[in-house]
């Protein structure tokens, strides 16, 4: 099996255990010195443990949560993904601005690329970019 095959398994290893809320294997998955961006945001998150609270704000407010990877184009030691990121809108959605957003009940559903850079086998680095406006929508925020 070639790196890239491996660096691939890992990504789908990454969602997979996202989509179980299994956080601690998808922690395994990263470098120690792991750094995320949410560019929409401009959050930036590192190590695994400043990945797992990220991903605990992000489930939070819909603790279904799931990704799926509509495409993903694998060269060498980077990846790039296409995902649908849908949940239900349950528990408060914190807001870029501090904001809180009560439960609404509404299904979101949002497209986002997704660019992973892999180092020995392990995620290094993550950059998220992703249609706020369109999940704002879906949450019936003002605009």
């Amino acid at each position: 099996m070639t790196q890239q095959s491996r660096n691939e398994q890992t990504l789908r290893a990454l969602y997979r255990n996202f989509n179980e809320n299994n956080l601690d294997g998808a922690m395994a998955l990263l470098t120690e010195d792991y750094e995320g961006v949410e560019v929409p945001t401009g959050e930036v998150v590192h190590g695994p443990a400043g990945w797992r609270r990220r991903q605990e704000l992000n489930r939070a407010p819909m603790p279904d949560a799931r990704v799926e990877i509509v495409n993903l184009i694998m060269c060498g030691d980077i990846a790039v993904a296409e995902v649908v990121n849908e949940g239900t809108h349950t528990a408060p959605f914190p807001l870029p601005n501090g904001d809180i957003h009560p439960p609404t009940g509404n299904r979101i559903r949002g497209l986002s690329c997704e660019l992973y850079c892999f180092r020995d086998g392990r995620i290094a680095n993550g950059k998220l970019y992703y249609d706020f406006l369109t999940v704002a929508t879906q949450l019936g925020l003002p605009l």
